[in-house]
């Protein structure tokens, strides 16, 4: 999404004071129990990123394999995409939501009752597995452990994240003095939040955590 490209390098570029101030440390890459949230306000709109590793929300980062895993997928993304209970902004501001989007690599498109295919599959994938099982043992004795080393290997250096984008649309924008959030309470994989916001009011950098779960804008 170009929009959210140029918001989070707007917050990169005008919170590198702030974080000096106030001996913020921020946490750049991949890094597990930690998530980013960019905000920026400016006129009536608020656009809202969290950008978290995949394990802080599904505990695991490999692209889903078996149905558990991708029910699990589906129902993180689900939880994202209730703004209402994710982000809290109280009525008297006026902020309607414009749009809210998941980006993730876990999970390709599903599409309805998929799930439900891809169960009489793998049923259907036991009988055939049966019946090959001795021709397939075969060969995973020829290649096995090389195979299995490269496997593991890729699976050490895959790393998966979310990007979530929340846009709201505020009609009394100046009423707005904070923002709760609901992630760590739905996701508990979410230990730390590194804030990075712009307002009319500030540019500020901080951390939140499961203790400290509302952003204040004044």
């Amino acid at each position: 999404m170009n929009k959210w490209t140029l918001v989070a390098v707007w917050v990169l570029s005008v919170t590198g004071i702030a974080r000096a101030e106030e001996g913020f440390e921020q946490h750049d890459g991949h890094a597990h129990g930690r998530a980013q949230l960019d905000l920026v306000m400016e006129g009536s709109s608020l656009l809202m990123q969290l950008h978290s590793p995949a394990l802080n929300l599904v505990g695991f980062e490999h692209p889903a394999r078996t149905r558990d895993e991708r029910e699990q997928v589906m129902r993180a993304v689900a939880g994202l995409q209730q703004t209402e209970q994710m982000v809290q902004i109280a009525a008297v501001a006026g902020c309607r939501q414009q749009g809210v989007e998941v980006e993730q690599g876990l999970l390709a498109t599903v599409a309805p009752g998929q799930a439900e295919n891809d169960h009489d599959h793998d049923h259907d994938h036991d009988h055939d597995h049966d019946h090959d099982h001795d021709h397939e043992h075969e060969h995973e004795h020829e290649h096995g452990e090389g195979e299995g080393e490269a496997v593991q290997s890729a699976a050490v250096m895959h790393h998966a994240d979310v990007d979530v984008s929340y846009e709201f649309h505020c009609t009394a924008p100046e009423k707005l003095d904070k923002i709760g959030l609901g992630f760590f309470a739905r996701f508990p994989g979410i230990q730390a939040l590194d804030v990075r916001l712009i307002t009319p009011d500030a540019q500020r950098a901080f951390t939140l955590d499961s203790h400290h779960t509302d952003i204040g804008l004044r």
